[in-house]
């Protein structure tokens, strides 16, 4: 399988050298397309960034790694051809808004676009957001299944290239969102092709929504605690950060999970959230339930919320995973300088059934699992505590409640206990994630005969 090198490309034009790949050099310079958070000096045109801020874009293209493949041949220009946002061989997964069908946005972690292309070249078109100067998404991008160096937008570019020297025939792309909706939003414009847009396989018959919190958004996955990289800033020279180029949706067991069982999969997770209270509510107090019927989840400028209303229709799931209670059962940092009371446990399973009658509104016929907490534990920060134990005891509550109650499609699912998680703030790393997300899949299959 040949692993293309990913390098920027401003004009948008994709030139192949006979035999070989075009350095980005060897491109006459012209002025990139700015997008919405481009900063430019008055007159001057913003420059291309370095490859190295698409990391590992200097590594070698057909041939092996870091090998340059760039042959002194004469350029040739294949067709290139722009294939819009609206195209209707796209297909989208996740909460995205097609208010303007040639610029859909979105928010949500993991939100994924999937095509097919007959070609040997392909680049992305994408806006970023860039929110408040110093947020950026960032995304993963698959070539046939093979991971391609993660794609880091730049402000004033919209056009990346991501693959080129690519063997004839079709080939499949995936570009999802690893970052989470308070990162900021961006807008797919569309792919380039040096080829040919072709109609994709139906979607998988099987569809799952996953509502959680920083687990399930990916916090951390990619860094080990107490690293550097944890509180890595986004852009270079930005305040703040929280490590958001090693957050990572599509690494979390969530992920992970629908993969394994051939899936088509929803997040709606957001850091810090929970179902009663959030682990702060210092910045944005709204608990799930609040947020869960909307489109962007985050916070906006001005300290409000865009309440864009998420049509339930548009995505009806056979299977709806539930991880939240991290949140609620921790002490949690609001007010900072004493702990707040406990969480009862009657008090969040009373939340808990109101929630899942909701969801089962909008779902009738889905089977809902209720989980527990891979990072929850006992005896901490009092010896007396039992967290972890009193989330267990609550979600199988609910399912027995629930279940009593004349609806058997709702389950309870122990997650195993995590001593400690190995990422960013003792959050599961991506082998714990791996581990996670096949225990699921296996509990799954057993209950349902998937």
């Amino acid at each position: 399988m040949i692993r293309p090198k990913l390098r920027l490309l401003s004009t948008g034009a994709l030139i192949i050298a006979a035999g070989a790949c075009s350095d980005a050099s060897d491109s006459p310079a012209s002025t990139p397309t700015p997008g919405p958070g481009a900063e430019t000096p008055a007159g001057e045109p913003p420059s291309d960034p370095a490859p190295e801020n698409m990391e590992a874009a200097s590594n070698g293209a057909s041939g092996g790694a870091g090998e340059s493949t760039t042959a002194d041949l004469p350029l040739q220009p294949n067709a290139v051809t722009t294939f819009d946002a609206d195209n209707p061989f796209f297909q989208y997964s996740g909460r995205v808004s097609f208010a303007d069908p040639k610029r859909p946005e979105f928010s949500a972690p993991g939100v994924y676009i999937t095509a097919r292309f007959r070609g040997s070249a392909v680049a992305v078109l994408l806006d970023d957001q860039f929110k408040w100067g110093n947020n950026r998404s960032f995304f993963d991008v698959t070539i046939d299944g093979e991971p391609q160096p993660k794609l880091a937008p730049e402000m004033g570019i919209t056009r990346y290239l991501v693959a080129e020297g690519l063997p004839p025939g079709e080939h499949d792309i995936v570009i999802a969102k690893r970052t989470e909706a308070s990162i900021g939003r961006a807008a797919f414009l569309g792919l380039e092709i040096e080829g040919e847009l072709l109609e994709p396989p139906p979607k998988p018959d099987l569809r799952i929504e996953f509502i959680g919190d920083s687990i399930t958004a990916g916090a951390g996955v990619e860094a080990a605690d107490g690293s550097a990289d944890c509180s890595a800033p986004a852009l270079p020279g930005a305040d703040g950060g929280w490590g958001q180029p090693i957050n990572n949706a599509n690494a979390t067991y969530a992920a992970v999970a629908a993969r394994d069982l051939g899936a088509e999969y929803h997040l709606t997770a957001v850091s810090g959230i929970g179902l009663v209270r959030n682990y702060s509510s210092s910045f944005d107090a709204r608990p799930m339930p609040e947020i869960y019927d909307l489109t962007f989840p985050e916070m906006i400028e001005g300290n409000t919320w865009d309440m864009t209303v998420w049509d339930p229709s548009r995505f009806v799931p056979d299977v709806v995973v539930v991880t939240l209670g991290t949140n609620d059962f921790s002490p949690g940092d609001n007010p900072p300088a004493s702990p707040r009371p406990n969480m009862a446990i009657a008090d969040y399973v009373a939340a808990y059934e109101a929630f899942l009658t909701m969801l089962r509104a909008d779902y009738p016929d889905a089977d809902i699992y209720a989980l527990s907490s891979p990072m929850l534990g006992n005896g901490w920060p009092q010896a007396t505590d039992t967290f972890a134990d009193d989330l267990r005891a609550a979600v199988a509550q609910v399912a027995s409640d629930l279940n009593t109650a004349g609806d058997a499609r709702v389950h309870a699912f122990v997650m195993t206990q995590l001593t400690p998680g190995l990422g960013c703030g003792t959050h599961p790393n991506a082998a714990q994630h791996e581990m996670l997300g096949l225990q699921l899949a296996a509990e799954l299959r057993a209950t349902l005969g998937l």
